[in-house]
Parts: C-alpha cells; sequence; structure tokens
C-alpha cells in the first residue's frame, strides 16, 4: 500500500487585503503598542490611508505591536518604535471589549487594530484605558 503525501497548501491571498498570519492571538493577556500619543486626527488619516490599501478586507486599521510583559514593550520601543517619544499601551482584551479586532498581520510581532467603522474605531481606541509610556529609546544618543 503506497502512502499518500500531503503536498503543501498555497495560501492565496485576495488582492488588496493584509496578510494575516494564520495563528490565533491567545487567550493570554496579550499588551498592544502603538507609537503615538493618541491624536484623532494621525488615527483617523492612518486609518482611512489603511482603509484604501486594503480595500476588499472591508475594515478601517491601524498598525500596533503585540508584547507578552513589560520587558517585550522595552524591546519594541528600542527596535521598532524608536522613532516614537511616547508609545501608548494598551491591554487586548479592554480593545476587543470596546468592538476591536486584534488581528495578527504581517510579520510577528505586528497586529493591526480593526473596525468595519472609522469613527467607532477612533472614538474607542481614544476611550479604552491604556497606559502613556515615555520611550526611553527615543532620540540621539539613546542607544
Amino acid at each position: 500500500m503506497r502512502r499518500r503525501h500531503s503536498s503543501p497548501v498555497a495560501f492565496e491571498l485576495m488582492p488588496d487585503t493584509p496578510r494575516i498570519r494564520l495563528m490565533v492571538v491567545g487567550s493570554e493577556p496579550l499588551i498592544v503598542v502603538r507609537g503615538d500619543d493618541l491624536d484623532p486626527e494621525i488615527l483617523r488619516a492612518d486609518a482611512l490611508r489603511f482603509h484604501r490599501r486594503y480595500s476588499n478586507w472591508g475594515r478601517f486599521g491601524l498598525s500596533a505591536f503585540g508584547a507578552a510583559d513589560n520587558a517585550e514593550v522595552d524591546i519594541l520601543c528600542e527596535t521598532r518604535m524608536e522613532r516614537f517619544e511616547v508609545v501608548i499601551v494598551f491591554a487586548r482584551p479592554n480593545l476587543e471589549d470596546l468592538g476591536i479586532e486584534v488581528v495578527p498581520t504581517f510579520r510577528r510581532p505586528h497586529l493591526t487594530l480593526a473596525h468595519t467603522d472609522l469613527d467607532t474605531l477612533v472614538a474607542a481606541l481614544l476611550t479604552c484605558d491604556h497606559r502613556r509610556v515615555m520611550n526611553p529609546h527615543h532620540g540621539p544618543g539613546s542607544h
């Protein structure tokens, strides 16, 4: 009897949709980090730009990064967010309680904070409980 070997399955992306990683964001408390000071105009402009770029996905989105703990937040500040003087740290459950999808997109640890309605996304981020953290790795001479 011959054994059948499975061939690799190609993952096809729909045009104009972000690459969603084939993993589930676990139930452990994930820390979500954004590199800005929650300026509503910047949030709105970024979410509109995302929606234009990934129009077939049907969501407005904002980039963020996931971290398991404060040590990983510090690593993100040093390696991915050094250009930001301030980072905003959310607990994933707080975002989800407000209807924001936390979607693992592109390369780890990138996440997209998504909602089908632009105003709801921006308002939820502005009202969501968060910590404002000064980035110790920002600016000249910080490395």
